[in-house]
């Protein structure tokens, strides 16, 4: 051990230092709250913060570095401290230290720290060691990562949320395709459909010098295959499957896994088909890559699909210092908590009894200052009904792009959206409900400052990137459920954006004193407790809620060990059987299997039983695994009706019936919280919706023909919405804007899991099954495509696998079709990006340019 080493461990217990961090984290609380820049401590006791911080950056251990920036990160916030030039040193220095490069502008832009012979020598050496593939350099903890990936075949690692774990994925594909010559195909999984182009966009400038095609869809135009082309794919774990399906597809070199602690998850259905993914990688050799937040034990996905867990590193060093507090708007108590000393309290901020909107206009008035926030709420009504109220209070603010995308809205959507009352306030809301094409925008106006409060739902925990100053926590559920301390600290870690701070502030808030909304101060211990403990995969875990046993019992067709279990839980069983009979039926070894295996005496007779009275081939049963396996098997011993030529509402209507009587969806698909089918008669209403969309009608369409729907001629159907955690039928009323708004939410939710996801694997898993049984013929429409893409249109299908969303294709399919290259038979295989970019109209279509732009990455030119 290093005298630096010894120096820093003897700092870091020093019980001076601990006095000292709590009298500045007090300074905090007090400018906080009164704006105040005058300092209790004295010039002495800064000096020695000071040099407490130059001592603690030297050292290698991890909590003595993050501690080194807190001290910096806070004295950062007086300004009669960071304008000294002492303290940039000092700060300058510590971020070298740490290679902490991204902050190093917000200490002095001026670069004013490299006249210092040690820091200017730590800088240059650092620069030039640690530069990454992408020219920026890493931070030490980055460049650890980084350099242990290039010696693997695999690798796991964790880090905080601003750890910046997709830049070492990105740094790594880039080595990759130097290093090996542009010889690998490499793919990224992704946790929705809604982040594909984001990962695919950012991607594209990454690899485009080397000629790869970035391709988001498992269907690669034929064209570019006779090209000998290399490929990035960015995938869901739905089209990952789809895409090692096809063996006629390119063998994948590497695939990186960025929140791989959505495997950990025991509520989620995607948790099974990620886990499906990946076996299947793993069998046909793919480089397989894991990157987590906060996860102890990141060599647990590893473990999970038989690698050696000795590659693997949990990093628990941090750019960015989250400080954390607690508001009580009931009790009108406020404190920050303190890992130095007793918590602080803040006066009281005088909270009004039964005011909801005005004691959250206190707290964001309090602590945003003058930086954007983000306010977590853990429902979607829950979300628009506050972001609407809070924003009733604010004056309107003056900004040209908000204005465009409030007439966007007025074209694209609905001119009631209640979207539009927020965002001339400066106010917006972001859930899965909302269009992509507004939702990229409202994102993009909070990336540009011009949206100050974002009110959002757990999409900010599906890899969404948007971090900010302060983060305002409403609740500690996510949806009706317990939020877990992983996407607790997923969330908060949120706080801080590097780059722009040091430090971020988590305000957790019982705003609306009730259960699951921070009223039991018990719960407080979320925020307390900062480390998370190490987690196991249920498929891994000692406690995995009998989750064998219940695979057996599924095969059996018994009842299940809890008859109270939720209906993702039993879906979640379902899965994990219909993946171990695949796993069987091909001979595949795997942790579920072993385990199932280890579970009971009679496992082995009871697997082979059941594979032997499988009808289904494995490539249908691997494509679905969330479809009840008894129901498979009948239809593909049964003889069963075909399905319709036409795309005519009836013949929607007469899909949706046979798939209902086909699979039982009045058993299969009537449970839980947000049910596909509560009744029958909801099927007319998916024909209604499902008719537009493969019939390649606008989004404003759908929305009209489903208001339509619901009015029905002044005999109006019902609509159900919750109310205190219940769902409630109401009749339909056109006049009213919640309804309307409740329906626009729906429509685009449906699009999304209802229809893309659920319908579509049903259709798919029909059609294959019909294809098995040699009775498809040239003449049978291809629902499940129709169903995918939106539309029975080959043009707009082929535009759509070149990557284009489908609000995009459309238009370029009505407006630009000249722009696009054709193959000796007539099929789009490329497109001429600079006749596109010189001939489209500016002026006339400058929605459809602007969202053109962010895709293509062009620059955007004003003319």
């Amino acid at each position: 051990m290093n005298v630096m080493q010894k120096m820093s461990i003897k700092a870091y217990k020093d019980p001076y230092l601990k006095n000292l961090i709590h009298k500045l984290e007090t300074d905090y609380c007090r400018k906080l709250y009164a704006g105040s820049n005058q300092l209790l401590l004295s010039e002495t006791e800064i000096l020695h913060l000071l040099r407490f911080s130059d001592i603690l950056c030297r050292s290698d251990e991890s909590k003595h570095r993050n501690l080194s920036l807190k001290i910096i990160s806070l004295l950062l916030e007086f300004n009669e401290v960071n304008s000294t030039e002492y303290f940039r040193i000092i700060a300058a220095n510590t971020l070298v230290k740490l290679g902490n490069f991204p902050s190093l502008p917000i200490i002095d832009n001026d670069e004013n720290y490299l006249k210092v012979d040690e820091i200017r020598n730590d800088y240059i050496l650092k620069e030039l060691v640690q530069e990454s593939p992408l020219g920026m350099p890493f931070t030490d903890a980055q460049y650890n990562v980084f350099e242990e990936m290039k010696k693997r075949n695999h690798y796991s690692f964790s880090g905080s949320t601003s750890f910046g774990k997709s830049f070492i994925f990105e740094a790594f594909t880039k080595y990759i395709i130097k290093e090996h010559n542009k010889t690998d195909n490499i793919a990224f999984i992704v946790p929705t459909k809604a982040l594909i182009n984001q990962v695919g966009n950012r991607l594209k400038e990454i690899v485009d010098e080397f000629g790869y095609k970035v391709i988001t869809t498992p269907v690669i135009p034929k064209v570019f295959l006779n090209q000998d082309n290399k490929y990035i794919f960015v995938f869901t774990a739905e089209r990952l499957i789809l895409y090692f399906m096809d063996k006629n597809n390119p063998k994948i070199d590497y695939l990186f896994v960025d929140e791989a602690h959505k495997l950990l998850s025991k509520k989620d259905t995607r948790t099974p088909l990620l886990y499906h993914s990946l076996v299947l990688a793993k069998r046909k050799s793919v480089n397989i890559y894991f990157a987590a937040p906060n996860i102890p034990n990141s060599d647990v996905f590893l473990e999970m699909i038989n690698n050696s867990t000795d590659e693997s590193m949990s990093v628990t060093e941090s750019p960015v210092v989250q400080n954390r507090f607690f508001i009580d708007t009931v009790a009108d108590q406020t404190f920050m908590i303190s890992d130095y000393g007793e918590d602080i309290v803040f006066p009281k901020l005088k909270f009004k009894e039964n005011d909801i909107v005005g004691n959250l206009r206190i707290v964001l008035n309090t602590f945003s200052e003058d930086r954007q926030s983000i306010i977590y709420c853990n429902t979607v009504e829950k979300t628009m009904q506050t972001a609407i109220n809070f924003a009733t209070r604010l004056d309107k603010v003056k900004s040209q792009k908000i204005d465009e995308l409030i007439e966007l809205i007025d074209e694209k959507v609905h001119h009631q959206y209640y979207l539009k009352k927020c965002l001339d306030k400066g106010v917006a809301y972001h859930f899965g409900g909302i269009p992509e094409e507004i939702k990229f925008r409202i994102e993009n106006l909070y990336k540009n400052g011009l949206i100050k409060f974002l009110f959002c739902t757990s999409t900010l925990l599906e890899g969404v990137n948007l971090p900010a100053k302060n983060i305002f926590i409403l609740s500690e559920k996510i949806g009706d459920g317990k939020m877990s301390d992983i996407d607790f600290w997923n969330l908060a870690g949120r706080a801080g954006r590097l780059r722009k701070d040091i430090s971020g502030n988590i305000f957790c808030v019982n705003l609306y004193n009730q259960i699951g909304y921070w009223k039991d101060s018990k719960d407080i211990k979320l925020l307390r407790k900062k480390e998370i403990g190490e987690i196991k995969p249920q498929i891994l875990s000692k406690k995995n809620e009998n989750l064998y046993k219940n695979i057996s019992n599924y095969f059996e067709q018994k009842e299940y060990s809890n008859k109270k279990l939720s209906n993702e839980k039993k879906k979640t069983i379902e899965m994990y059987g219909n993946i171990l009979l695949f796993h069987d039926s091909i001979n595949n070894d795997s942790v579920l299997k072993d385990r199932f295996l280890d579970s009971n005496k009679d496992s082995i007779t009871l697997l082979k039983k059941t594979r032997n009275s499988l009808r289904v081939s494995p490539e249908v049963l691997a494509t679905s695994i969330d479809i009840n396996i008894a129901n498979q098997n009948k239809i593909a011993s049964s003889d069963v009706p075909y399905l319709p030529t036409s795309t005519k509402k009836e013949d929607c209507l007469e899909v949706l019936n046979i798939l209902y009587e086909q699979y039982k969806w009045i058993e299969t698909e009537s449970g839980g919280r947000n049910p596909m089918i509560r009744h029958k008669n909801q099927l007319k209403y998916y024909a209604t919706l499902m008719e537009s969309w493969i019939n390649t009608k606008p989004l404003k369409v759908l929305i009209q023909n489903t208001i339509n729907y619901y009015y029905n001629n002044g005999n109006e159907r019902d609509i159900y919405i919750r109310e205190d955690g219940t769902l409630k039928a109401v009749k339909f009323d056109k006049e009213n804007e919640f309804h309307i708004n409740k329906l626009i939410n729906d429509v685009v939710s449906d699009i999304e899991n209802i229809l893309r996801f659920k319908i579509k694997n049903y259709v798919s898993n029909y059609q294959a099954l019909l294809k098995d049984k040699d009775i498809l013929n040239l003449n049978v429409s291809d629902w499940e495509s129709y169903i995918e893409y939106g539309t029975t249109d080959n043009k707009t299908i082929e535009i759509q696998n070149l990557g284009f969303p489908r609000n995009i294709a459309i238009f370029l399919r009505d407006k630009y079709l000249d722009a696009f290259e054709r193959n000796n038979v007539g099929i789009i295989c490329d497109i001429d990006e600079t006749y596109l970019k010189n001939n489209i109209d500016r002026n006339k279509y400058k929605f459809e340019y602007e969202e053109l732009s962010l895709f293509m990455n062009w620059e955007i030119e004003e003319k």
